[in-house]
């Protein structure tokens, strides 16, 4: 970059920063971070790299958590000299304020290379997009990395991420609370604030006294809070700010007078419900009405909707208030200030702790800010006018809501009948009011667990009603039992049509803090649906024409993929397209399971009710850049030209051709003869309930813990389930299903009268789990861990827990709009299948010796 930028912002008649010059004085590589008092408080980051000084403004400061990803913003190269610059910055030069060193040391290149120097290893890997060093500061210590942001036309946004060292921490972070006392920039920020609260055109001081006329003058006694309209997609502007989108409960907290009220957008009580923060609330210093979210945090620290709904069950320690805005502050209201004049006030009247919360926000980057939020799993951002005033139950433009998935309300109005292995009900009937008259937006039969059905169930039955709450009945694909619309559900969807129906719904949770008033389609979702060209698919869901053609570039390969719009799922209008986007987005979990191994080919053209055919051999039309392996198969006496998908492109074009399912070989092209895992197949027939294959799997944990085997237990996706043991190609396939034949017959042992191992369809016990272990044979395939099933749930063969391996799981659980997510959260659990082997002696020792 140079620092001819520099130079040109500065004009150093008027500034004490030194002029842009290269120059280097020691042999180790240099870094500092500077504390920096401009516009906005920030930290600068900054790397010696060839005699200048590498730049990145951190809004939060660096952290020693790994679990925070800082936003680092890279800015103009500064110069070497810079690194010891401490002092004022005057008015009317960029950056004016008052910088301060904060931190200081040396550094290194984690990935050091011989013949390569530490300055162009430097610059390749800035050039690369990933930094990663060693810092030996006074502050900062241990492995750090700074990793660009891919994001559009955007091009200096990066993250600053701890690795997990010795030198890293578990608890909160605060780069502001690791501050000298005598902090010249923090005496510069106190003696900023008071100037600019004198000048305020409504005079409003934390110190001032309530004014009893006032306040009862100025607000009513419940306050229906300002609501968000929806964006499409991030945006970066300077006149906006940008906040998390909390998933939780919206609540005003009334601090005026001697009691405390905290209640929810339409009015509940919530001080008992959430007694813990209504006490804490007690502990500020001023009469204040505050506006914020009541967030419940899972194990992993999310924000979980989920948990807030049942939190008698809990202790309620991960609740906490995140407050973002102020509407009244001693006796004066708040509303007709700016954002950034409210939020300046919230700042400093706020007593923030454990559990009550200021909230943050960033300006402009909303982009960077979006994308940071999508990878930590957030539910997306709000973007709020940094001028817009405080506008009670109004839907205003000034505040917009980004969704990392498309999410909205709709009222339950009845449900069909079960079917199959589905227990209470099939599907919701969902409902809407479009000017003032309940209309049908569609059925949602995804997205449950047996508890949730149950649940649900329950809740309905003291609701059914004989007739249709609808002026107009719609067609339902059931029998269907009505019900009044008073249940509020929250889905996830992929459209609005233009007949107002959502596709592809996915049932997330109630919402008890919503009235059902609230539940309408707006002018904006009018307009926006009549945009769509998808018409309700009632009577094209069974089709399987499609007509949408694209051609993509994946992993520097292009293809044609046909069809997009072809039905592959009727019962929930699962699309090719969607299909391809799945394995997509699920390409770095599933890909290390199928990478180096044959694939047999189950296709499905016209998706899952059309015909289906295998196909092991390449066609003559495969591309050349797909790697295959060619095996000769002594059951055809032939060579048989196998595809292997090693990447996201092959991937693709598999899915292309109909593959819905993934089959790769058990041992890979590198050591065709010894698998990688043996495998254990716990089939049921007709007669057998999951829970049975649950209570045999729970048998085969215990026969594996005797011999001290770890065993990784999947959902095959369709009646049964898998479990996998590792072996690292160190046996021939005979050693590992004699090993697997061994463990099943005492598994057949411990639950004669629930398995057997009668490999005869017509001989075999149809009350009885098929305990399979001849699927340990070279050239055999079986569905892969995170592969779609082609059943009418779109189930996904899943990873489990051994804890999660109980009774009430069910396959249907794990789906294709639910599977990312889940994986996303716990990580790949079958990533130890490919490890180390086990010792087969050693085991059958143990096993002998316990029986």
């Amino acid at each position: 970059m140079g620092l001819e930028v520099y130079n040109q912002k500065r004009n150093f008649k008027e500034t004490a920063e030194p002029e842009g010059k290269k120059s280097r004085k020691s042999k180790k590589l240099q870094f500092v971070v500077q504390r920096h008092a401009a516009s906005r408080l920030h930290y600068d980051f900054r790397l010696e790299v060839d005699g200048v000084l590498k730049s990145w403004a951190v809004p939060k400061g660096p952290s020693l958590n790994p679990n925070d990803k800082r936003l680092a913003m890279m800015v103009e190269d500064h110069p070497y000299a810079y690194r010891t610059f401490e002092g004022t910055i005057p008015k009317g030069n960029y950056g004016a304020g008052e910088v301060e060193i904060w931190d200081k040391g040396y550094y290194e290149p984690l990935n050091k290379s011989k013949g390569t120097s530490a300055d162009k290893l430097m610059q390749q890997e800035i050039e690369d997009g990933s930094v990663k060093v060693v810092l030996y500061g006074d502050k900062l210590q241990g492995e750090f990395a700074l990793v660009k942001i891919k994001n559009g036309d955007q091009d200096n946004a990066w993250l600053l991420i701890k690795h997990k060292d010795e030198h890293a921490v578990t608890k909160k972070y605060d780069a502001e609370k690791n501050i000298d006392p005598d902090s010249k920039v923090t005496a510069y920020l106190e003696s900023k604030k008071k100037s600019k609260s004198k000048g305020k055109e409504k005079v409003i001081s934390i110190s001032s006294k309530p004014s009893a006329t006032a306040k009862e003058r100025k607000l009513p006694e419940t306050i229906v809070p300002m609501l968000c309209k929806v964006a499409d997609k991030p945006f970066d502007s300077e006149e906006w700010a940008f906040e998390i989108k909390w998933d939780g409960y919206r609540a005003i907290a009334d601090l005026r007078g001697d009691k405390v009220k905290l209640y929810s957008r339409n009015g509940l009580d919530f001080a008992r419900k959430f007694p813990k923060i209504a006490n804490a609330l007690k502990l500020q210093s001023y009469e204040m009405v505050l506006d914020g979210e009541v967030v419940a945090y899972d194990s992993q620290g999310k924000p979980s909707f989920q948990r807030i709904q049942h939190l008698e069950e809990d202790d309620q320690k991960a609740v906490i208030y995140q407050v973002f805005d102020l509407l009244w502050l001693n006796g004066h209201s708040t509303q007709e200030l700016t954002y950034l004049q409210r939020k300046e006030l919230l700042s400093e009247a706020l007593v923030a702790n454990e559990v009550v919360q200021y909230h943050d926000f960033v300006l402009e980057n909303g982009k960077a800010f979006f994308k940071e939020a999508k990878n930590l799993g957030l539910e997306g951002i709000i973007a709020k006018k940094v001028d817009s005033y405080y506008a009670p139950n109004v839907r205003s433009s000034e505040w917009l809501k980004i969704k990392v998935q498309q999410t909205e309300e709709a009222l339950i109005c009845g449900f069909t009948e079960a079917k199959g292995s589905r227990s209470k009900f099939g599907s919701l009937i969902l409902g809407k009011y479009l000017d003032n008259e309940l209309v049908f937006c569609g059925h949602v039969g995804t997205g449950f667990t047996e508890k949730k059905l149950k649940d649900l169930h329950s809740l309905m039955l003291p609701l059914v009603r004989k007739t249709s709450p609808f002026k107009k009945v719609p067609k339902t694909n059931g029998k269907t039992t009505w019900i009044k619309p008073e249940l509020i559900a929250e889905i996830k969807f992929t459209e609005l049509t233009r007949d107002l129906v959502y596709r592809h719904p996915v049932f997330l949770h109630l919402r008890e803090d919503k009235g059902v008033e609230e539940i309408y389609f707006s002018p904006e979702d009018k307009k926006e649906a009549a945009k769509n060209t998808s018409p309700m698919h009632t009577a094209t869901a069974t089709s399987s024409i499609g007509k949408k053609d694209l051609t993509k570039t994946i992993g520097g390969q292009k293809l044609k993929l046909t069809n997009q719009d072809k039905i592959y799922f009727p019962e929930l209008e699962i699309t090719k397209g969607m299909v391809i986007d799945y394995y997509q987005s699920m390409a770095k979990y599933i890909l290390p399971h199928l990478k180096d191994r044959p694939q047999s080919l189950n296709r499905f053209p016209n998706g899952i009710n059309g015909m289906s055919f295998y196909q092991k051999d390449a066609a003559e039309e495969t591309p050349s850049w797909i790697p295959t392996q060619e095996v000769f198969s002594e059951s055809t006496d032939k060579y048989i030209d196998y595809i292997v998908c090693n990447d996201k492109a092959a991937l693709a074009y598999l899915n292309n051709l109909g593959c819905i399912e993934m089959n790769p070989w058990i041992s890979k092209i590198s050591n065709m003869d010894k698998p990688s895992y043996l495998v254990l197949d716990l089939d049921p027939l007709d007669n057998n309930t999951f829970d049975d294959v649950i209570e045999t799997a729970q048998a085969v944990k215990y026969i594996l813990d005797q011999g001290k085997i770890e065993g990784y237990p999947k959902t095959s996706g369709s009646t049964g389930m898998h479990i996998y043991i590792p072996m690292n190609g160190k046996y021939t396939y005979d050693q590992v299903k004699d090993f697997g034949h061994v463990l099943m017959q005492m598994v057949q042992i411990k639950l004669p009268k629930l398995t057997t191992l009668e490999r005869s369809l017509q001989k075999r016990d149809k009350n009885k789990i098929y305990l399979d272990y001849l699927q340990n044979r070279r050239g055999q395939t079986l569905a892969s861990v995170y592969s779609l099933r082609p059943k009418k749930d779109a189930t996904v063969s899943m990873p489990l827990a051994w804890e999660e391996v109980k009774l009430g799981m069910r396959p249907a659980d794990f789906n294709l709009f639910n599977a990312l997510e889940r994986v996303e959260e716990k990580g790949d659990l079958f990533k130890p299948v490919l490890g180390k082997g086990v010792d087969i002696l050693k085991a059958i020792k143990l096993l002998e010796y316990s029986e």
